[in-house]
C-alpha cells in the first residue's frame, strides 16, 4: 500500500484539506485532514505515522488500543500521536469533530537507511513505541514546517521536507524507541554499555533458542543479579521483557511472508509452541497472528 493509501484506508470519512500526493516528495508523505466524530476501522500500518493536532478539539478525546495498551488522550493544540509500523490499532474512537489534524507518514526504508548509515541494528521502524498525547518541541517544529510547505508550495520546499523527514526519523528513534532509554546511558569507561551491547547482539543472534538469565549474565561476564540490574538501567527493560519484545519483532517481520506457516514463525521467533506464540502476539498487538497477516496482505 502506498503512503497516501494508508490514510484513505484508516480515515475513510475524513476530509482531505491538503495532501502531498503529486508533489514528488521522497521518503515522506503528509495529509492535512478534518475528522468527524465516530469510530475508525482497525488497521496494521506499514509505515510510521506521526499525527500532530494543529488546533485543539474543543474538548474532543481520542481513544485507541494497540500494542497491548488502551490510550485515551484529549485533542489539544500541538498534541502528538505515534503509531509505529506493525502495531495493530483497533477500537479507535474520536469523541467530537476535529479540524486541522496533520498526518505524516515515514516509510520503513527511512529507518533502514539510517540504520545502515550509523551501523546501528537498533534503528528499526517496528521498534518505536506506541504513544499518545506527546509534547515534543522538535517534532512540533518539523511538523509545522511540513504543514507550511503543504499549504504553500515553494521552489525549494521539497528539499526542506525531505530533510525534515530525516530529522523526524532520527528524533523518534532517539527519543521513543523500545531499544533506547530516556535515562542517560552509563559512561563507556565503567564497562557497562559495551557488555550490554554484547548481550543484545547475542540475544538477536540466538533468538530462536531458549535463553536463560544465567546464560545472558555469562555473556556479560556479570553475576545474574548484577547483570539484571545493569541491563534494566541501560535498556529500560528487564532481560525477560527485552527478549520478549525482540521475539515479537522477529515474528512481525516473518508474518510478512504469506507462505510461511505460523508454526515455523513461532519456532523461529523462539516460542515453545504455536499456541504460546499466538497468545503472546495477541496480548501485545491486539490481533491474532493470522488476523495480523491478513491485514498486512
Amino acid at each position: 500500500m502506498d503512503m497516501h493509501g494508508h490514510g484513505a484506508q484508516k480515515f475513510p470519512r475524513a476530509g482531505v484539506l491538503a495532501t502531498s500526493a503529486g508533489r514528488g516528495w521522497n521518503g515522506i508523505a503528509a495529509e492535512l485532514r478534518s475528522h468527524p466524530a465516530g469510530d475508525l476501522p482497525s488497521i496494521v500500518p506499514t509505515q510510521m505515522e506521526i499525527t500532530l493536532a494543529l488546533r485543539g478539539g474543543d474538548g474532543a478525546v481520542v481513544s485507541r488500543k494497540g500494542a497491548g495498551q488502551r490510550q485515551c488522550s484529549p485533542v489539544e493544540r500541538d498534541a502528538i500521536w505515534l503509531c509505529p509500523v506493525g502495531v495493530g490499532e483497533d477500537e479507535i474512537h474520536i469523541s467530537a469533530p476535529l479540524d486541522e489534524i496533520l498526518h505524516i507518514y515515514l516509510p520503513s526504508d527511512r529507518f533502514v537507511a539510517l540504520s545502515e548509515l550509523y551501523g546501528d541494528g537498533g534503528i528499526r521502524a517496528d521498534a518505536i513505541r506506541y504513544l499518545a498525547g506527546l509534547r515534543d518541541p522538535l517534532i512540533r517544529q518539523l511538523g509545522y514546517a511540513i504543514h507550511e510547505e503543504l499549504e504553500r508550495e515553494t521552489s525549494a520546499g521539497r528539499m526542506l521536507v525531505e530533510a525534515a523527514a530525516l530529522a523526524l526519523t532520527a528524533r523518534v528513534v532517539q527519543a521513543y524507541s523500545h531499544d533506547r532509554t530516556e535515562k542517560p546511558l552509563p559512561q563507556a569507561g565503567n564497562g557497562c554499555s559495551p557488555r550490554i551491547r554484547r548481550v543484545i547482539g547475542f540475544i538477536r543472534d540466538n533468538i530462536e533458542r531458549d535463553l536463560s538469565l544465567r546464560e545472558l549474565a555469562d555473556v556479560a561476564c556479570l553475576s545474574p543479579f548484577h547483570f539484571a540490574r545493569v541491563f534494566k538501567r541501560v535498556t529500560g527493560k528487564t532481560p525477560h521483557g527485552f527478549v520478549g519484545a525482540e521475539r515479537l519483532a522477529v515474528a512481525r517481520r516473518l508474518l510478512a511472508d504469506q507462505g510461511l506457516p505460523l508454526v515455523t514463525i513461532a519456532h523461529r521467533s523462539g516460542f515453545s509452541s504455536q499456541a504460546a506464540f499466538s497468545a503472546s502476539f495477541k496480548r501485545t498487538t491486539g490481533f491474532s497472528p493470522g488476523a495480523y497477516r491478513r491485514r498486512l496482505a
